[in-house]
């Protein structure tokens, strides 16, 4: 866990996952994370107005526990990278990235002054928890930080008493995703499917994560479930069209995990933010039945 160092009245230092010790001068107001999975983990600590940007996802309820939330923020940018001269318009006084930023432009805005820490890119639920705390204390928000994490135990531990008393075989299921070496074992998926005592048919066939899994070795894993997305209105990626080729596939229909598709929101199936719990839960409820009620889910907040 991550602890601040207060050296003077007003700033302090933070040490974030990458080793670096980062002066925060003062608690920051302006603030920039660079996903919308940081977005979800900053505003379960702070305030809307202290942060000066979110992205376009953040806005879409189908992706986000956040929409609510930043329809008062005026700047939103699409979740392609963030350029300098939005930096260099937004002047934050705080700029979370994480390990999935290039070094790169890393080191650039720290060369321009910028306070910049870092998080881990969470591949697990223990890397969600860790991310928060570092967040909170860089935001000078640790006691809201701990109470997040408390609440993200407090289901943890709910949904581990429901499920361990299920007497009946695990189900198996594949994802169908336009990212198609993404869900083996390594990736923030395979973390909820394990949480929720799910067998992964990636995982079956011999794959991990970033490993292009091959359609003989799909049908030899014999899933009981495929996961798709649900229709998002806009979709400019072509997620939808992508699902739609996959199934009308001879070879998959031919499966009887064709019979049985999962339609879940993205924020269930790209899930590395504090909420994952909530993941957690829609994945079960999928294909073990209603175990949860997910009719008061709502964004996880330390205040």
């Amino acid at each position: 866990m991550k602890k601040v160092e207060t050296t003077t009245a007003e700033s302090y230092k933070v040490t974030d996952a990458i080793g670096e010790v980062v002066t925060i001068p003062h608690k920051p107001m302006r603030i920039m994370g660079t996903s919308p999975a940081i977005d979800t983990m900053l505003l379960g600590v702070v305030e809307p107005s202290r942060l000066v940007l979110c992205y376009d996802s953040d806005r879409d309820p189908v992706m986000s526990y956040i929409s609510e939330d930043v329809k008062d923020i005026p700047v939103t940018v699409p979740f392609r990278g963030i350029s300098m001269e939005i930096i260099t318009r937004m002047k934050p006084d705080l700029i979370v990235a994480s390990t999935y930023v290039k070094p790169k432009e890393l080191e650039l805005w720290k060369s321009m002054g910028y306070p910049v820490i870092v998080i881990r890119g969470p591949v697990s639920v223990s890397q969600v928890k860790d991310a928060v705390t570092l967040i909170a204390a860089a935001v000078g928000e640790n006691d809201r930080g701990e109470r997040v994490i408390g609440e993200m135990n407090r289901q943890l531990k709910e949904i581990d008493d429901t499920i361990s008393k299920l007497d009946r075989p695990k189900p198996s299921v594949f994802l169908v995703s336009q990212m198609t070496k993404y869900g083996g074992p390594g990736s923030m998926y395979h973390e909820l499917l394990t949480h929720a005592h799910i067998r992964n048919a990636i995982e079956e066939a011999g794959a991990v994560n970033g490993e292009l899994l091959a359609q003989e070795l799909l049908v030899k894993a014999d899933p009981d479930f495929l996961i798709v997305s649900t229709d998002r209105a806009g979709d400019s990626t072509g997620a939808g069209a992508f699902r739609d080729k996959f199934l009308s596939n001879p070879a998959i229909q031919k499966m009887r995990a064709s019979q049985h598709i999962i339609a879940l929101d993205d924020k269930y199936i790209y899930a590395s933010s504090q909420n994952c719990v909530f993941a957690i839960k829609a994945l079960a409820n999928a294909v073990y039945g209603p175990l949860f009620d997910l009719s008061d889910e709502k964004q996880i907040k330390g205040f």
